[in-house]
């Protein structure tokens, strides 16, 4: 089951706090794709319930994105929510989670998932994690119309690239296993 970009933001933004990492709206934005490929390379299904989109910088999910935009370049340090500025006295906030799936085993899946790009891209910052999505044989770069305005990222050429990174990575580990 495929989740709002909000509810895998949120998972970064808790596994931040708890490393004590800073999290921008760029680097979120970035980590939620980098989870969205590698959880289609991984189980051929999509992470998240929306499209990518190639903006004239970098993959961009707009919901993401337009939450995040109060932020500007600071730091993100609360959840993410159906009401981010709390204006809402009487009625109960609430915060997207991954945790709202119906399938548990699929929610602890994703959570996974969500946790091992953390361990992996975690350590980056929003530039270099922008910087890798414009590798040459990256979705982004191979999408056409980028400075057209709400050009999508074909979801199977996501899976495609991040399915060959995946393959690559398999070889290297064979390969050096092989020479221990």
């Amino acid at each position: 089951m495929p989740y709002p970009a909000s509810a895998i933001a949120n998972e970064f933004i808790r596994l931040a706090k708890k490393s004590n990492r800073p999290l921008s709206p760029m680097k979120v934005q970035k980590l939620v794709y980098f989870a969205h490929g590698w959880y289609l390379a991984l189980t051929g299904e999509p992470l998240i319930n929306e499209p990518v989109e190639a903006w004239k910088f970098g993959p961009v999910i707009p919901s993401l994105y337009h939450i995040l935009k109060p932020y500007g370049s600071t730091d993100i340090a609360e959840p993410l929510t159906d009401d981010p500025f709390h204006v809402f006295v009487d009625d109960e906030v609430h915060e997207y989670s991954i945790d709202d799936g119906y399938n548990p085993d699929e929610n602890a899946h994703a959570k996974k998932i969500v946790k091992r790009i953390w361990d992996v891209y975690g350590g980056f910052n929003a530039v270099q994690l922008s910087n890798l999505t414009h590798n040459e044989d990256a979705p982004w770069s191979q999408t056409l119309d980028k400075d057209k305005k709400h050009t999508v990222i074909d979801q199977d050429l996501i899976k495609q690239y991040f399915s060959r990174v995946l393959q690559r990575n398999r070889e290297r580990q064979q390969a050096a296993q092989n020479n221990a």
